[in-house]
């Protein structure tokens, strides 16, 4: 069948718009995946504030820089996203980018240390060293976790009907799964686990998430 970007579609569809993609866990792993990438992407930013605070303060200019990295990561990342989806539509390019960005997540309390104490240095003005300290740890995994929700959509339409309640269900469950993260790590994991313990969880989510897709991908390419 031709999908909506006119290219030749590798997977059989059914009914109402919504892919089968050759695996009827794709539809579970897309929508509990969603969740839990929203959750780990607002984590991250939580945690953030606890790399940065030694060096640049917790003031308002600290999470300012936090919060302009985060979204600036995730909008490039949705505009990359949405070329790579169109491009290589298959869940194993989804699963690869996410295992990258646990990778980098695992490195953050190995590098943060010395270069948060460069960037002190090199950067007179304390405001401007936060967004570069901020853009150091954040940017790069965060904006490749923001090719999650182009990448997943595409995954699942096969025409436009149902488009619009497609693409509001996966924002609209990574928003809940943002909301969960950002509440659950600063009054729960924060008070009780320590700053580097909490990454390589976040990190260890992240790569199953990316193992999830290899491993439907793999399932799809054999039946």
């Amino acid at each position: 069948m031709v999908d909506t970007s006119g290219t030749k579609s590798t997977y059989p569809a059914k009914s109402g718009g919504v892919s089968n993609r050759g695996s009827a866990l794709l539809l579970p792993a897309i929508y509990g995946n969603a969740f839990l990438t929203g959750a780990v992407v607002m984590a991250f930013e939580m945690l953030g504030s606890r790399y940065l605070n030694p060096y640049f303060g917790s003031g308002i200019h600290t999470w300012a820089a936090l919060i302009s990295s985060v979204l600036a990561a995730l909008a490039i990342g949705y505009f990359i996203g949405g070329w790579l989806a169109d491009r290589f539509p298959r869940p194993a390019l989804l699963g690869s980018c996410i295992i990258v960005a646990a990778f980098y997540m695992m490195l953050v309390p190995a590098i943060a240390e010395a270069s948060f104490s460069s960037i002190f240095k090199a950067v007179p003005d304390f405001r401007f060293g936060s967004i570069v300290a901020a853009l150091a740890i954040l940017f790069a995994p965060l904006m490749v976790l923001g090719f999650y929700s182009p990448c997943a959509i595409r995954l699942v339409l096969t025409d436009t009907a149902s488009a619009g309640r497609v693409s509001g269900r996966i924002y609209g469950i990574s928003t809940i799964g943002s909301i969960f993260g950002t509440l659950f790590t600063t009054f729960y994991l924060v008070p009780n686990m320590g700053t580097q313990a909490i990454t390589y969880m976040l990190a260890s989510i992240a790569f199953a998430i990316g193992l999830s897709f290899l491993a439907l991908d793999r399932r799809r390419a054999a039946e």
